[in-house]
């Protein structure tokens, strides 16, 4: 019988933070088009100042681990379900943005969910990979 691996909280939270970091942008482009700031500026200034932004985040981030590298490698959990909630609430909001973004880029918005529903069904797979293998989160049975 195969045993499955046990991984650190160090381990888990990378994972989680590199897939914040990748949608952080279009997080960013929910939020602006949520508050209608493509009406007051252009949208290259909303692009540019997310981008700006998640850079930041991701330098204070790899930063705050590494210091709190030692701490969380001595944690183990048998489940991360919390990490994993995190994780698909962020994905969720980044699919929304990348339909946000393709709008922006002169989209129409009737095609709209060709081009978030192929993205929902690719995260939705590796997010079930994900959570089975690291996460100890069967998505399926629950």
């Amino acid at each position: 019988m195969k045993r499955k691996r046990v991984y650190n909280q160090f381990q888990i939270n990378l994972i989680v933070f590199y897939a914040i970091s990748i949608l952080l942008v279009p997080m960013f482009i929910v939020v602006a088009y949520m508050f209608d700031l493509h009406l007051y500026t252009s949208t290259n200034y909303i692009v540019l100042i997310a981008s700006i932004i998640a850079l930041a985040f991701f330098i204070f981030g790899i930063a705050y681990l590494l210091v709190r590298r030692e701490q969380t490698e001595r944690k183990l959990k048998p489940s991360y379900y919390r990490e994993f909630i995190i994780l698909l609430a962020c994905t969720t909001f980044g699919i929304v943005g990348f339909g946000i973004f393709y709008t922006y880029l002169g989209g129409s918005a009737r095609y709209i969910p060709h081009v978030i529903i192929p993205l929902f069904i690719v995260t939705y797979s590796v997010e079930t990979v994900l959570g089975h293998r690291f996460f100890n989160v069967d998505i399926i049975r629950n």
